[in-house]
């Protein structure tokens, strides 16, 4: 595996506590969106949000775990799969980059 030039890798840096805050901001969303669901018990409601819970923190742990550089490329790939890159912020890495963004995002058959 290649290893992330130093300006990326300083970038990605940046942008890996902004991406965090994305995914948070989602998952607190479909938190909310789960805990005011109508015409569902509190326990519903609550086993639901359980759920959720636990697939989300399997996101997580796919996107931020292992934080290093030598994984740093493979981690980009997953956090704009997830969508948690704008377009403004990818384009602060520089092109050979995002070229290797774009082959680890994409999904098996893509």
């Amino acid at each position: 595996m290649r290893e992330i030039p130093e300006c990326d890798w300083k970038v990605f840096r940046d942008l890996h506590k902004v991406a965090l805050d994305h995914l948070c901001e989602k998952i607190l969303a479909q938190a909310r969106a789960e805990i005011e669901r109508p015409n569902k018990s509190a326990h519903e409601r609550y086993l639901a949000l359980s759920k959720l819970l636990q697939r989300r923190d399997e996101d997580i742990a796919r996107g931020f775990n292992d934080f290093r550089r030598s994984t740093a490329l493979a981690h980009i790939g997953t956090l704009h799969q997830m969508g948690l890159f704008t377009g403004e912020e990818l384009e602060r890495f520089s092109p050979e980059t995002r070229q290797i963004i774009q082959f680890f995002s994409q999904g098996p058959g893509d």
